[in-house]
């Protein structure tokens, strides 16, 4: 296996050249720190979200449809659907957080 920076002929189990240090095979070495915070804030974007709309939704849809003996309106509808909304983004972080050990 040759290098792409100094163009030293390695052998094909090399994880790195033997003459400059680069990285010829990334899957041997890892994932570096940089990749996992990106993916971990790329997570906690996802998990926030979906807990959001899960939220939102539930509660519109539970006060609108089911629960309709209360006389809300809209607006407090709406209100307590943005409530629950920010209350999910909130367990979908702290889900996060247990899913990922650390």
């Amino acid at each position: 296996m040759q290098c792409p920076t100094c163009s030293q002929f390695n052998s094909a189990t090399d994880v790195r050249c033997l003459n400059c240090r680069t990285t010829l095979i990334y899957e041997a070495e890892g994932h570096s720190k940089e990749f996992k915070k990106a993916a971990h804030a790329l997570d906690a974007r996802m998990y926030s979200g979906i807990g959001a709309l899960l939220g939102f939704f539930l509660v519109a849809g539970l006060l609108k449809f089911v629960f309709t003996a209360h006389w809300l309106s809209d607006r407090e509808i709406y209100l307590a659907a943005a409530l629950s909304g920010l209350v999910g983004s909130v367990i979908g972080l702290v889900f996060l957080r247990f899913k990922s050990n650390y």
